[in-house]
């Protein structure tokens, strides 16, 4: 037997998620068995909890993001430290949030060497949903990026890969430290963009914030043809956005939603696998500083949870011990 956070229905943090104790999966043709050693939470994983995702069915275990070893499954596979995240793992089959985990074996993965499991299992849904993105817009090289909400996990995740793809990133925020960061609380981005750009002006815009009225500034910024892509609908009540379909249309401009869950395990984890020799080389960088909770503690993983729904700037990371 081993422990598993878990919610038998969905409702606030605080009443529905407990510990409970479950038995160990095994492995069976084309699935293999993980022993996690640290697995990350998300504020899609609260959101989860809460109820935000219908598709969502009960029992479940929450949680997308894991590292650890391969316990059972291929004698071959045996032994391995892999990595993982994607798909409906925590939605419609078990998730991360447990001492062990059944995944297909054809997403097994093996983490950057260099990593260790907290910064692996911190990188998951943050890097994975950022390649999504730039992949959606198929950013180029040479081309300028601006990223609104830069400093977030998604953010500074697409920072990294657009800088590995040859594009060149434009962070964002309220009070930039230097003059090659757009100041968000402009009234129009364009003489900002322009500047930073030396006149060549924004391509892509990718978006982790979800704000009505910086979609609404960074999309008449946008070059002809530019490509708009975004991860998250502003929180009021309508969820929508707002703009000029005349002047989209005639500059040939494009807006792409993104979302994760969509992508299968075994496609995400591929894309975690494209990414293991850029993170062995120190071209990409996992998180740092994450605050590690011992996931057999039902009071503090619930604490955590409650931390990441907060907005915590600090990653999350059940870790097991056992």
């Amino acid at each position: 037997m081993a422990k598993a956070v878990r919610f038998n229905e969905k409702g606030s943090i605080e009443s529905v998620l407990h510990l409970a104790t479950i038995p160990i999966p095994k492995a069976s043709p084309g699935t293999s068995v993980v022993k996690i050693r640290a697995s990350a939470i998300n504020p899609a994983d609260c959101k989860n909890v809460e109820g935000s995702f219908p598709e969502t069915t009960l029992p479940r275990t929450p949680g997308r993001d894991f590292a650890g070893v391969v316990v059972d499954g291929d004698k071959n596979d045996i032994g391995k430290e892999v990595w993982g995240t994607g798909g409906t793992t925590g939605y419609d089959r078990d998730g991360s949030h447990a001492q062990y985990i059944a995944i297909p074996t054809q997403g097994l993965q093996e983490k950057p060497a260099n990593l260790s499991f907290v910064e692996a299992s911190a990188c998951g849904v943050a890097f994975l949903t950022a390649s999504l993105m730039l992949e959606r817009v198929k950013a180029q090289s040479g081309e300028h990026v601006l990223v609104l909400g830069s400093s977030g996990a998604v953010g500074s995740a697409v920072v990294q890969l657009a800088r590995n793809l040859g594009a060149i990133p434009v962070p964002s925020g309220r009070s930039p430290h230097d003059d090659k960061t757009l100041n968000i609380t402009q009234e129009s981005f364009e003489p900002d963009l322009l500047k930073i750009t030396s006149g060549k002006g924004i391509s892509v815009v990718v978006d982790t914030v979800g704000d009505a009225t910086l979609f609404q500034k960074s999309l008449l910024a946008l070059n002809e043809r530019g490509k708009y892509t975004f991860i998250t609908a502003p929180k009021d009540p309508s969820h929508q956005f707002s703009f000029d379909a005349m002047e989209l249309y005639r500059h040939d401009k494009s807006i792409h939603g993104v979302n994760s869950i969509n992508v299968s395990f075994e496609d995400a984890t591929a894309l975690l696998g494209a990414m293991k020799e850029g993170f062995e080389k120190g071209v990409l960088v996992a998180p740092k500083g994450s605050a590690e909770v011992d996931m057999t503690d039902e009071k503090a993983v619930v604490e955590a949870y409650l931390r990441v729904k907060s907005g915590s700037k600090v990653k999350q990371v059940l870790v097991n011990n056992a």
